[in-house]
């Protein structure tokens, strides 16, 4: 069974301990964002990055706090 760990799968006889789950940062930011954001709002948001830049702004705003917030936790 694959458990992850740190941002990686490690098989469960690796693992040391099932009471501690690690997420990564990327896991942790794209966490964030998703509870705005989902996959399709964001590439709809890129593909109209030039016809509406404040939407646009507004999103990597949101995004750049969500990071920081990431690196916190």
């Amino acid at each position: 069974m694959l458990v992850l760990k740190n941002g990686t799968y490690v098989t469960s006889d690796e693992e040391q301990s099932t009471d501690e789950i690690v997420i990564s940062y990327e896991e942790k930011a794209v966490s964030l964002i998703r509870e705005k954001y989902s996959v399709d709002d964001e590439l709809a948001i890129q593909r109209q990055r030039d016809t509406k830049p404040d939407e646009f702004n507004e999103y990597f705003a949101y995004c750049e706090k969500c990071k920081e917030k990431a690196k916190i936790f």
